[in-house]
């Protein structure tokens, strides 16, 4: 093997490396370094780390940020490839900490490896998320309501669950103004302040989807910012008029909701067949009573499709043709509702939970 003589030391070399013997080539290269001072930004209420001018949100904690804040300080050769880095961290103080930095590589097919030392200065600053929450900042409002009734305590609280669990999806997707602000409940329902009128409008969205809710944007003019208008919208989120257990009259039939959506099903009370119709085809429609109407009655005989039932309050004997959801023989209790003059047969209680 002929050797060459390394121009810096002069030793003999069996391979050059950009010019150098192995040792020389390794005292001229850094492998790595990073400021002696590396600084962490942490918002003290919602965690979130600034990085130059922009936040970002985070949930993981102080340690594992400040390696997080090491390894992007950090500035390795570029020929350095196969990385490893490791971080030894000590602090007598929670806003210093000391850190001892490995970093090992391969360089030109030689494994080498160095360490470093920096010290990480942890400062606490609001975020700007948390000041706009702190300072009543939003920009659209969800008002949780209902066609022709107040909605009750368990829809609201459901869709309040939905509006805060697709807020929190945005907020890990990165997304900052994905906050709710209030949540104010009112005698007709609940409003819900909302950070980012996109964010309000998806939630509008979802809750079409999955109560059969429709919804309106009211814009209004709130004032000027870089020579642009600043608007908040309100959103009359509006669940269905009917609610399973209600009875309503279409003109065609008496049926008994079971669920109300985008579509509607429920029972055709006078044949007992299943119902299902576009809840828009339905507006017409009139609540005439609701499961808590239902009284006892006696069901007299079942003869093929006609039945007869004793009315409750008048002791008469009325026949009635036999709903398919009848089972009974005669001489038991059924439940009935009374519309009008027109008695209907209810499915047992156990079906219309």
């Amino acid at each position: 093997m002929k050797y060459l003589a390394c121009p810096i030391c002069g030793r003999p070399a069996g391979n050059l490396i950009d010019g150098k013997c192995r040792d020389c080539f390794l005292k001229t290269f850094t492998l790595a370094r990073i400021p002696h001072i590396v600084r962490t930004i942490i918002c003290p209420l919602c965690g979130a780390v600034k990085k130059g001018s922009r936040w970002e949100g985070n949930t993981a904690g102080l340690e594992d940020v400040i390696h997080v804040g090491i390894k992007e300080a950090l500035n390795i050769g570029p020929d350095a490839g196969d990385v490893q880095v490791s971080i030894d961290l000590t602090s007598s103080d929670p806003s210093i900490y000391y850190a001892s930095i490995g970093v090992d590589a391969t360089v030109k097919e030689i494994r080498t490896n160095t360490t470093l030392q920096t010290e990480v200065r942890v400062s606490r600053e609001t975020c700007d998320t948390c000041s706009r929450i702190s300072g009543g900042y939003y920009e659209a409002v969800v008002q949780i309501r209902a066609k022709g009734r107040f909605p009750d305590e368990e829809e609201q609280v459901q869709l309040v669950e939905l509006i805060e669990e697709m807020i929190e999806r945005q907020y890990r997707k990165g997304y900052r103004l994905a906050f709710i602000t209030k949540v104010d409940e009112l005698p007709e329902g609940t409003d819900v302040y909302i950070g980012s009128n996109s964010s309000a409008r998806q939630a509008c969205k979802l809750a079409a989807e999955r109560f059969g809710c429709s919804y309106s944007e009211s814009p209004s003019l709130v004032g000027k910012k870089d020579g642009k208008d600043i608007y908040r919208v309100t959103y009359s989120l509006r669940l269905p008029r009917f609610v399973p257990g209600d009875i309503i009259n279409t003109g065609e039939d008496v049926i008994l909701i079971r669920h109300s959506g985008k579509r509607t099903t429920g029972l055709l009370l006078r044949s007992g067949l299943e119902f299902s119709e576009n809840t828009n085809r339905l507006k017409d429609a009139v609540k005439v009573a609701d499961m808590e109407d239902a009284v006892d009655a006696v069901l007299v005989s079942v003869e093929d499709d006609i039945v007869q039932v004793m009315h409750p309050t008048t002791f008469r004997s009325t026949l009635l043709k036999k709903p398919a959801h009848l089972s009974g023989r005669g001489g038991e209790d059924i439940r009935i509702v009374i519309v009008g003059d027109e008695i209907f047969i209810l499915p047992p209680y156990q079906e219309n939970e």
